[in-house]
């Protein structure tokens, strides 16, 4: 990580315009194209669910907003995320939280090893990988529900600042594409309208080329 100037910070005003406001979050849900990322996970038998998480993963470090964090009112940028995957534990209905191997180049490796270390983990040990650190990307996946809107749980108002994803149930539209509703919860103090959809667009732009 490294700390930012604040004073000579770019995004000076909008940080302390949106600090300690009540919900001071751009909260975005849009259908994203996923027809090749299914295709994928089905041809190389991995869960499609871990390849989103890799193709999101990717995409959020391409862009330096979503890189930056800030605590007791100082912000810093980090090098790069930890994904942290939520997965329900089979049988139950519960959920644990692994965390995949980061930075990796290697989509297949990424699956296996973060699909071994949801399988393993404990519902006790979760809470440890969010404890003190906010260079995460936690990601969760309602694939019951093809939703329009989704609002995941906010931690002390203004102060929770770390980006939280999540995907929906996939369906199929009228031309035949797989959609999937992607949901992208982030501080505004730390970005604007303009680098949600440039996630978005750089999002669908990985999901065409996935071979």
């Amino acid at each position: 990580m490294e700390w930012i100037d604040l004073e000579n910070w770019d995004r000076k005003l909008q940080f302390r315009n949106y600090l300690g406001t009540d919900l001071p979050y751009i909260i975005i849900t849009a259908n994203v194209d996923v027809t090749k990322p299914l295709d994928f996970a089905h041809r190389h038998g991995v869960s499609f669910n871990m390849v989103m998480v890799y193709i999101c993963t990717k995409v959020i470090d391409s862009i330096k907003n979503y890189r930056y964090r800030f605590a007791d009112g100082k912000p810093f940028i980090i090098d790069h995320t930890r994904p942290l995957v939520n997965h329900l534990v089979p049988g139950t209905e519960h959920f644990v939280i692994a965390e995949g191997p980061w930075p990796c180049d290697d989509i297949l490796e990424f699956c296996r090893v973060t699909h071994e270390r949801a399988l393993a983990a404990s519902p006790d040990e979760w809470y440890d990988l969010f404890k003190g650190t906010l260079d995460h990307v936690n990601f969760t996946s309602i694939p019951w529900v093809q939703y329009t809107g989704f609002i995941r749980t906010i931690k002390h108002d203004g102060v929770d600042n770390a980006p939280k994803m999540s995907f929906g149930k996939y369906f199929r539209d009228s031309e035949g594409r797989v959609m999937m509703p992607v949901s992208s919860q982030t501080h505004h103090g730390l970005m604007d309208g303009y680098h949600v959809g440039l996630f978005y667009e750089r999002l669908q732009k990985a999901c065409d080329e996935l071979e």
